[in-house]
């Protein structure tokens, strides 16, 4: 049983990483550049001043900035439509949000509650799985985050992402 934990903990993600959320977008975006220049000519980044660092595991988070960044350009009809990506902390000053919009096709209401759900995909004829938000979410909430989503069909969509200053993880052994 000791060997099992052990290993168990060494397959864990390191949740104690000082995360600079002006460092994290950036990267983010330089491993998806190829994709935004096909995708869109109208990309904008807002970073607020005086972000504070966060604690959590840099690599899972640019999983979620990045499969947030990929489904705005792949919702986009063409390259004259926007991305927006903003930095900020919340109106109560507990967490530090990252927003993704688009200008895009957006989503119908009845799809938004399944958005999550594994294997869950509208985009089954472009190679979509449905795991993206999925994988998200989950990384999100070991986070102690939250994630909404608000859409208008042929408007758009806004991704927001919310992470504690102060953070509690959730480890392998309790999910």
């Amino acid at each position: 049983v000791d060997d099992l934990k052990t290993f168990v903990r060494k397959g864990t993600p390191d949740m104690s990483e000082q995360v600079d959320i002006k460092v994290l977008i950036k990267s983010s975006i330089s491993l998806v550049s190829p994709m935004i220049q096909k995708s869109t000519s109208r990309f904008y980044v807002n970073y607020a001043d005086n972000l504070p660092v966060i604690t959590g595991n840099l690599h899972r988070l640019e999983q979620v900035v990045i499969n947030l960044i990929q489904n705005a350009c792949q919702a986009l009809p063409n390259t004259q439509h926007a991305i927006y990506v903003s930095t900020g902390v919340d109106a109560k000053g507990r967490n530090v949000f990252i927003k993704v919009e688009d200008e895009g096709k957006g989503i119908p209401a009845e799809t938004l509650p399944h958005i999550s759900d594994a294997f869950y995909t509208t985009n089954y004829e472009t190679g979509g799985v449905g795991l993206g938000l999925s994988i998200t979410s989950k990384i999100v909430e070991q986070h102690g985050g939250r994630i909404t989503v608000e859409s208008t069909v042929g408007k758009g969509t806004v991704f927001r992402i919310y992470l504690p200053k102060k953070q509690n993880f959730t480890s392998v052994e309790e999910s």
